[in-house]
């Protein structure tokens, strides 16, 4: 074989491989089209008869009205049946007019009379209730299954029977069915009872998947059944005004000639051109997909964002149209760990996979992505147990993990803040009680719900206030430091002192670090207010020194986001020299945190800081991320040891001591020096004297107090 001819089979090769992949692709692409086409004309066409049942049926409601008003005007009973009568030839869709005495009996419109059907319809209408009977067999005409509309006839306030309107919904159904042109065959049920269908085929014909689409029928609203994907065969249902299930069947022989004959068709259809054509068509409905995505769709779910969210928020909350309904704010628990571990795009991932599932899940209720991992379901509000039971399987939703392939899985859960609607709410508050909310069931570990309360306002209240007065507390002069010291236990003496900030509003009164500083955090303000805090600890340390005091040093508390800043160094380096003290003097602590923001850029600023003489220290030691690494990897001075492990010490027993044993040894060969934060007894205080701690800081001590108290503590004497 030569190599020419060889390069000929191989071209013929690849042709034929081309033709076939393309041939299957084309088949599956093009049957999946006309099942996805079958399945919206089918719901159409249920949702069309469904509207024409509900108009129907409420038409019918509004006229018997108006009737039992009138008839409440008449004096005598024959009064009464000839207007039934009139009104009978004036609404041919009524197959009877009747009125029900009290005492039970029916004056037809015709002139007859009998019992009442339906007992408990009758019971209801007396009662005051407008109510559509069971199907029962029509007095007149028994081969007719009927349905009556009972409303109460109330004179001068008082019941005096009930009007009876006879509908058989088959007759008004199938002339509806005859106008329009279905692909398929319309059923319409009434208490799993076939009422009508538009051809001689039975349900039960449908396929054996529809043996149980009864039992799907009365524990749902609406749904669909695949039958048959090779024919493209759909069973959907949707319950109507009036308990009346209305079902179309989709199976025609058109549609499975249709399919079987795609693959044959495609054969023929291999080419570039067609290619290019799908090419140009899909590039030009993805563009005008993405310019609408980008005004009104989320571009990763396609579901509504926050901007149709807000516009749908205003219209039901307009006080001349105001609408009662509950929000559900859903929020993913610890999805930005999720990213960190394993990259945006998983992360991209399990939101789509996540989306689907409530989208699933949220059926007729409105759904919004209006956040990163932020969603928000809209439901009609109907009872406080109807709302308990949405949110408890909003959160049971995730109670398996998310299944990304055969070998990958996420496991995620939600924390639902739920808020309902009032008249004078607006669109940001509803959204920001129900974010409380959510905050709140994260406070708890996450994986659940919570109902904004009278409670969590009160908080929400006092948290706006703080986010709205921290702006302005350091323009104020508001701010204020306090002094906690750290005892030496070698040397019996208080040998530094933790500068901490505090807060004294006029309008809120003492507001705890920990409602504010985050605060801070989030919005950038821990620069300016670092720079303060700085500038303030510099300022105490040198009318400290030169009052004469000796041997000390202070602690001052970093941000991990204040020292990344430019200006950090340089901010340092200016002060000090302007209010020329020793750098030794100070202690700069820092968080775990700062190892996995940006390791290379800390290791640097802190190197940088050693060369300039302050020390620094890792605070809060043991509730980060990888603390052992951490100690190797930093170039810091001191360990801070954060209380739980005395707290983990009291409550465990010996596997916590030999834990923090191991962590004083390891830090204790690595050169540096310890502190244990939080001892507040005597027995903790002997623990840690014979586990070899050398420094303490805690209420044992003392509390945090203002400059002058706290240097007055070092002339006292403590636990010798």
């Amino acid at each position: 074989m030569s190599i020419r001819q060889r390069q000929v089979y191989i071209l013929l090769t690849i042709i034929l491989l081309t033709v076939v992949t393309l041939t299957i692709f084309n088949y599956k692409s093009s049957k999946n089209f006309v099942l996805e086409t079958v399945q919206k004309e089918t719901k159409g066409l249920l949702d069309s008869f469904t509207d024409e049942t509900n108009k129907f049926s409420n038409e019918r409601v509004a006229e018997l009205e108006l009737i039992a008003d009138y008839i409440a005007l008449l004096e005598s009973e024959e009064e009464i049946v000839k207007f039934l009568g009139e009104q009978r030839e004036k609404m041919p869709f009524f197959a009877s007019l009747g009125f029900i005495t009290t005492e039970g009996e029916v004056l037809a419109g015709d002139g007859t009379r009998f019992p009442v059907n339906q007992i408990e319809s009758f019971d209801r209408a007396l009662q005051g209730e407008t109510v559509f009977s069971d199907i029962f067999p029509f007095f007149q005409d028994s081969t007719q299954l009927v349905t009556a509309v009972r409303i109460p006839v109330i004179k001068n306030e008082k019941t005096i029977g009930v009007l009876s309107g006879v509908v058989n919904m088959g007759n008004v159904l199938g002339s509806i069915a005859k106008e329009s042109n279905l692909p398929g065959t319309l059923f319409l049920l009434k208490e799993n009872q076939l009422v009508f269908s538009s051809s001689d085929s039975k349900l039960e014909k449908s396929g054996p998947q529809v043996s149980g689409v009864l039992k799907e029928i009365q524990e749902s609203e609406q749904g669909t059944i695949l039958i048959d994907e090779n024919t493209a065969h759909y069973v959907m249902y949707q319950r109507t005004a009036g308990d009346w299930t209305v079902v179309v069947d989709s199976f025609t022989d058109r549609m499975k000639d249709q399919i079987s004959s795609i693959f044959w068709r495609n054969t023929l259809i291999v080419g570039f051109s067609f290619l290019i054509l799908c090419g140009i068509y899909f590039y030009v409905r993805n563009n005008e997909k993405r310019e609408e995505n980008l005004l009104k769709r989320d571009l990763l779910t396609n579901l509504p964002n926050r901007v149709m969210l807000e516009e749908s928020l205003k219209k039901d909350l307009n006080p001349q149209s105001f609408k009662k309904f509950t929000l559900f704010f859903i929020n993913l628990d610890r999805f930005k760990e999720i990213n960190e571990r394993n990259g945006y795009q998983l992360g991209d991932r399990v939101l789509f996979e996540t989306s689907r599932k409530i989208q699933a899940f949220a059926g007729r209720y409105d759904l919004y992505r209006v956040g990163g991992d932020e969603f928000v379901l809209i439901a009609p509000f109907t009872s406080e147990e109807e709302v308990k039971t949405i949110a408890v399987n909003l959160v049971k939703l995730m109670e398996s993990p998310i299944e990304l392939s055969s070998f990958e899985s996420v496991w995620v859960t939600f924390s639902v803040g739920i808020r309902k609607s009032s008249l004078g709410d607006w669109p940001d508050l509803m959204m920001q009680d129900a974010t409380f909310a959510v905050q709140e069931a994260k406070k708890h570990g996450g994986n659940r719900y919570v109902f904004f309360s009278q409670e969590l306002a009160n908080q929400n209240e006092r948290v706006r206030l703080i986010a709205n007065n921290v702006v302005h507390a350091l323009a104020n002069q508001e701010y204020f430091m306090v002094y906690q010291p750290v005892y030496d236990l070698s040397t019996k003496k208080i040998t530094s002192y933790e500068a901490l900030l505090r807060w004294e509003s006029p309008i809120i009164g003492q507001v705890s670090p920990v409602e504010f500083i985050p605060l801070l955090e989030e919005s950038d303000l821990i620069i300016p207010v670092g720079r303060w805090i700085f500038r303030q600890v510099i300022t105490q340390i040198k009318l400290w020194e030169e009052e004469g005091h000796e041997d000390f040093h202070v602690a001052i508390n970093i941000s991990v986001k204040h020292m990344m800043h430019p200006d950090f160094l340089y901010d340092v380096k200016s002060i000090i020299h302007e209010m020329k003290i020793s750098p030794q003097r100070l202690i700069f602590e820092i968080t775990e945190t700062v190892a996995v923001q940006n390791t290379d850029l800390a290791i640097q600023i802190l190197s940088e800081l050693n060369i300039l003489g302050v020390k620094t220290a890792l605070d809060d030691f043991g509730t980060g991320y990888s603390s052992l690494s951490v100690l190797k990897l930093l170039p810091i001075q001191q360990v801070k040891v954060d209380r739980s492990f005395i707290v983990e010490m009291e409550q465990d027993g010996e596997k916590s001591l030999v834990i923090l044993q191991g962590v004083l040894d390891i830090a204790k060969n690595l050169g540096m020096s310890t502190v244990m934060e939080g001892v507040e007894t005597p027995e903790q205080l002997e623990l840690l004297r014979e586990l070899g701690a050398q420094k303490i800081q805690g209420y044992l001590i003392s509390r945090p107090v203002v400059a002058e108290l706290a240097i007055e503590l070092r002339k006292q004497t403590w636990l010798h």
